[in-house]
C-alpha cells in the first residue's frame, strides 16, 4: 500500500495496559496529515514526547530522539478497526499493543485511563501540607516561612532525570511570573539521585535552562519520597502537583503532566491548572475544597 493511501487513523486510541502504577490503560494521540503523522503515548505520569513519521509498506513509523527518551513505533491498522503497535526503545515494551477507540474500548468493558486529578490523593485533606528541604545553598526553607504564609502555593514533586518533569517545568514558569503578584508560590520538591546530591550540577543546569524564578528544594533521593512526603497517598507519578490552599491544606492534586504533545490533554491540564489557581487566589479563606479539585481527595 503506497503513502497516498494512507488511512486514517487520526484521533484519540485508548491501549489496555496494567502498569506498577495501578493504570488499566494509556492514551495513544495521532494528529494526521495524509501520510504524515505525529502522535504521544500519554500515561498517567505524562507522555513520550512527539513521535513524528509517515505511512510506509502498510504502517505507521514514527521514531522521537530526544535523548532523554528515544522511542521508535510502528502502528499497523489491523482490519477489526484496531490498531497494532510494536515500540522499540529504552524502558518499552516487547509484546504488541493494542489500540482501540474509545467507544470500542467501552464496548469490550475495557476499563478507562487514569483520572489525572483522582489517581493521587491526600490522607487527610485537614492536615497541614508540610515541607522543610535545604535549598540549592543548603537554607532551610519551609511551609512556615513567611513567603508561603496565606498564599496559594502549588508543591511539586519532581526530579531533574524525569523527562516529563521537564515539560511542566517550563508550563510552571508561566505560571509563577502570570499569578506570583496575586499571591501564588511555587514549591518544587526535588528529588535527585544520590551521586547528585554533592555539586547538584544537574539542578543547577536545569533552574538556568527554563528560568526558575520559583523555589526548588533538594528533598532527597527518589527512594525516600514516601518519607519525605508522606501527606501522599497513591504517590508514584513524576511529576505529582499539589494544589494548596492560604489555609496550607491540600485542595487538589494532579499526577503526571501532559505536554503539548498530547493535544487536547494539554489544553485541559492547562484550563484545569489555572482555573484551579484562580479559585484558590479568590478564596480568602480556603475553608472548602473547590469543587473541580475535590476529585483529587477522594480516599480509596
Amino acid at each position: 500500500m503506497s503513502s497516498a493511501n494512507a488511512p486514517s487513523i487520526d484521533g484519540v486510541w485508548e491501549i489496555p495496559y496494567d502498569s506498577p502504577k495501578g493504570e488499566k490503560a494509556w492514551r495513544f494521540i495521532v494528529r494526521q496529515s495524509g501520510p504524515e503523522v505525529s502522535a504521544s503515548i500519554l500515561r498517567v505520569d505524562g507522555d513520550t514526547g512527539a513521535l513524528t513519521g509517515n505511512f510506509q509498506n502498510g504502517k505507521f513509523v514514527l521514531s522521537h530522539f530526544d535523548g532523554s527518551r528515544p522511542l521508535r513505533i510502528e502502528v499497523t491498522p489491523a482490519s477489526d478497526g484496531t490498531l497494532e503497535i510494536l515500540t522499540s526503545g529504552a524502558y518499552t515494551q516487547s509484546k504488541k499493543l493494542i489500540a482501540y477507540r474509545p467507544e470500542a474500548a467501552r464496548a469490550k468493558g475495557l476499563s478507562e485511563p487514569a483520572n489525572y486529578t483522582a489517581h493521587t490523593t491526600v490522607r487527610d485533606p485537614n492536615e497541614t501540607f508540610a515541607f522543610r528541604f535545604p535549598d540549592v545553598n543548603g537554607k532551610i526553607v519551609s511551609n512556615e516561612d513567611p513567603k508561603f504564609k496565606g498564599k496559594v502555593v502549588l508543591a511539586i514533586v519532581t526530579g531533574t532525570w524525569c523527562p516529563n518533569c521537564h515539560d511542566e517545568a517550563q508550563y510552571l514558569v508561566q505560571l509563577y511570573k502570570k499569578y506570583r503578584d496575586q499571591g501564588l508560590e511555587i514549591v518544587a520538591l526535588d528529588f535527585e539521585e544520590p551521586e547528585q546530591q554533592d555539586a547538584l550540577s544537574r539542578e543547577r543546569a536545569f533552574v538556568k535552562k527554563y528560568g526558575v524564578e520559583y523555589t526548588y528544594l533538594i528533598a532527597g533521593a527518589p527512594a525516600e519520597m514516601w518519607e519525605k512526603v508522606p501527606q501522599g497517598v497513591n504517590l508514584n507519578t513524576w511529576p505529582a502537583t499539589f494544589f494548596i490552599g492560604r489555609d496550607g491544606r491540600v485542595k487538589g492534586t494532579h499526577a503526571g503532566f501532559a505536554s503539548p504533545a498530547s493535544g487536547e490533554f494539554n489544553r485541559q491540564l492547562k484550563e484545569e491548572f489555572t482555573s484551579t489557581i484562580e479559585r484558590l487566589l479568590a478564596d480568602a479563606g480556603n475553608t472548602a475544597i473547590p469543587t473541580s479539585a475535590s476529585a483529587g481527595l477522594v480516599r480509596k
